[in-house]
């Protein structure tokens, strides 16, 4: 958890929860920061720290299971998206859990297709959907179409 959240801010060295430990009571993450003697509350840090340790938690739940994520890019610059791909594929795998991400941006689609491709062991795909009139039409790109059109720069979306 912590190497993801060090994608986006590389002091993060510990994380915690406080609050009260009763079933009704809010817990609150926080966070210890190198060089400093303080903690910091993690909504601090930015929505992307606070989307990225979402989806770990999400996908550490998931286990043998499924992680749907709707606009994976939401609240994430495009430069940390590849390292969280990374993240995501080297857990899942562990974990058995089958991800499912939704997305509008290109640039989340090219992370996806240069971590795919240059990753071993790991599977995806990749799939479009366009409407024409009332019906909605759906395109499957296998793999390596995938880490082609990423090498070739084409436009997937």
């Amino acid at each position: 958890v912590i190497d993801a959240l060090k994608i986006i801010e590389p002091k993060i060295t510990g994380l915690s929860f406080i609050g009260e430990d009763s079933l009704k009571s809010e817990r609150y993450p926080i966070v210890k920061l190198e060089g400093s003697p303080n903690l910091y509350p993690l909504k601090a840090m930015g929505d992307g720290v606070n989307r990225i340790l979402n989806f770990i938690l999400a996908l550490v739940n998931s286990d043998n299971g499924f992680l749907l994520i709707d606009e994976f890019e939401n609240g994430l610059h495009y430069s940390v998206q590849e390292k969280l791909w990374e993240i995501i594929f080297e857990i899942s795998n562990r974990l058995n859990v089958q991800v499912f991400a939704t997305t509008h941006s290109n640039d989340t689609i090219n992370s996806f297709a240069r971590v795919l491709g240059k990753s071993k062991g790991f599977e995806g795909s990749l799939y479009r959907l366009d409407r024409k009139g009332d019906e909605v039409r759906t395109y499957m790109f296998p793999e390596e179409e995938i880490k082609e059109a990423a090498i070739q720069h084409i436009n997937m979306r």
